[in-house]
């Protein structure tokens, strides 16, 4: 049982994703001897279930994997959540397998309760908006057998060593399963809830005799027989199981499948035939995107490249700009952290970085950038200070910001409210400020970093930034346009119909910008 006071984090030796695979925890990857004479796995008898059981650190890390151990590795807190969802059949069927047959019976007598207030609940509303197949009374009255008959579970051994039950017993339990609420033949009943009971007799049937039943029932969930398959089964019978359910997974695209492969090469094909299946390249792209994979992985690290790159594209053909943003800041941020070892590791534990010192974190260039109409140079100052030709000495007698082109000096487009210019950073008053801030033992790495790094600019006040519609094409200075869009809808030059109200106006409205 996972009764004991043992920390969940103590189950779980893997780095990362790519090494959170059972079968990596197992040590059964194709680079390693499936089972080498030497396993470290400790068989046992169950006290309850009269079975072997099987533990190790290894088995216990895969069992983690599975969602089977929580906080403290207390079985109630894993019952807890399952009942918290509703799924009272599957928290009975997870203690069986648990080795506590109390909780089982606990778990069912709760689940028949529910049913009642279930019941009572459709009484008062439209038959359509609840289950109808959990608030029968007779479907009640089958978990209330069900826990009677776990009760009443025992196993006597034969003269010959040989493990049976009581034939009274097996005949409750085969009259149980032939109930319409639990039978397999009705094709209603494809739930997962009946499955888990059924899995609930069958497994307690099946105690001596092979757990076939169990670790090929579909209905169940892949992450449970998997967990089941690492407790109740010898590794050579562990390792053909999983070998065929991934062998499946890769055939049908099940991404159930990635408990057992991980985010490894077998895990980065399992995504592959996903999208293959589905065609939903977002699920890919948002799940490759949480690991940084060896550079030795030249073809995987270019399938996972053009899955983030159709995503992004995807987003901007449907004009979602901020949550193509938002996506690839958020991404940037999480692959910072796992470089930087300021990440948490799957087993909640934080690890320490490398390096103690602080490391400056690098700027990304930006994606887009703003042109003068007339010349089609670049007005961000780090374009601006790059380009020939800028005649200095106009650009020196000139105020810090300007309202025309530093190149050409035709003048800036007008914010559409206040009819004004918009204004650019003077380049070169820019250059000779930066230059006054060198230290004088700074070299010429340091000055091209300092001159790269335009966070300290505080020239313009974000108030009067270029800000400007995707579609339409027309802006104004943000303060502005967050003053005009917190009262209309469309967009403010006359006989433009844009409805070009933006998603941050919420959080731009504050009293800065007013």
């Amino acid at each position: 049982e996972q009764k004991g006071e043992e920390n969940s984090d103590d189950f779980f030796p893997a780095k990362g994703l790519i090494d959170a695979g059972v079968m990596k925890l197992l040590r059964m990857t194709s680079r390693e001897t499936a089972d080498n004479g030497s396993s470290p796995d400790n068989g046992s008898k169950s006290a309850t279930l009269f079975c072997d059981i099987y533990d190790s650190p290894p088995r216990k890390a895969a069992i983690n994997t599975c969602g089977w151990v929580k906080k403290y590795g207390v079985l109630r807190n894993l019952l807890d959540q399952c009942e918290s969802s509703g799924a009272f059949e599957r928290s009975a069927a997870l203690a069986v397998w648990h080795g506590d047959l109390g909780e089982c019976v606990a778990a069912l007598q709760r689940g028949a309760e529910d049913v009642k207030a279930l019941s009572e609940e459709r009484t008062n509303q439209d038959a359509s908006e609840i289950n109808a197949s959990r608030t029968t009374e007779s479907y009640r009255e089958t978990l209330s057998l069900i826990a009677m008959c776990v009760a009443g579970f025992n196993v006597t051994v034969e003269s010959d060593g040989t493990m049976k039950t009581s034939n009274v017993w097996s005949s409750a339990c085969e009259g149980l399963l032939r109930r319409p609420d639990v039978s397999e033949k009705n094709t209603a009943n494809q739930s997962s809830g009946a499955v888990y009971l059924r899995a609930i007799l069958l497994f307690l049937q099946s105690i001596g005799k092979g757990f076939d039943c169990i670790i090929h029932n579909e209905g169940i969930l892949l992450a449970d027989r998997v967990a089941f398959a690492c407790k109740f089964l010898p590794r050579k019978e562990l390792r053909s199981f999983l070998d065929a359910s991934m062998r499946k997974c890769l055939k049908y695209g099940d991404l159930d499948g990635l408990v057992i492969t991980g985010l490894d090469k077998r895990g980065i094909a399992l995504l592959q035939s996903y999208v293959d299946c589905h065609a939903d390249v977002q699920t890919a792209a948002l799940i490759s995107s949480r690991i940084i994979l060896p550079t030795e992985w030249g073809t995987e690290r270019k399938v996972c490249h053009e899955w983030l790159e159709s995503y992004r594209t995807l987003l901007n053909n449907l004009q979602m700009w901020h949550s193509r943003a938002a996506f690839d800041c958020s991404r940037c941020d999480h692959i910072r952290n796992l470089k930087s070892g300021a990440i948490n590791t799957p087993s909640g534990r934080r690890v320490a970085a490398k390096k103690q010192q602080v490391v400056s974190q690098p700027n990304f260039p930006p994606q887009l950038w703003a042109r003068c109409n007339y010349c089609n140079a670049s007005l961000p100052l780090s374009k601006l200070r790059r380009q020939e030709g800028i005649a200095n000495s106009w650009l020196s007698r000139q105020n810090p910001v300007l309202t025309c082109c530093p190149q050409c000096k035709k003048p800036l487009p007008r914010c559409s409210i206040c009819l004004l210019s918009l204004g650019c950073l003077n380049p070169y008053m820019e250059l000779q400020r930066e230059r006054n801030q060198y230290p004088r033992n700074a070299t010429s790495m340091d000055k091209k970093a300092m001159a790269d790094d335009l966070s300290g600019l505080a020239n313009i006040p974000f108030a009067e930034w270029f800000t400007w519609c995707m579609r339409c094409k027309h802006g104004g200075h943000a303060h502005h346009l967050v003053g005009w869009f917190s009262k209309h809808t469309s967009c403010p030059v006359s006989g433009c119909d844009c409805q070009c109200q933006f998603d941050g106006i919420e959080k731009l409205r504050r009293p800065g910008l007013q």
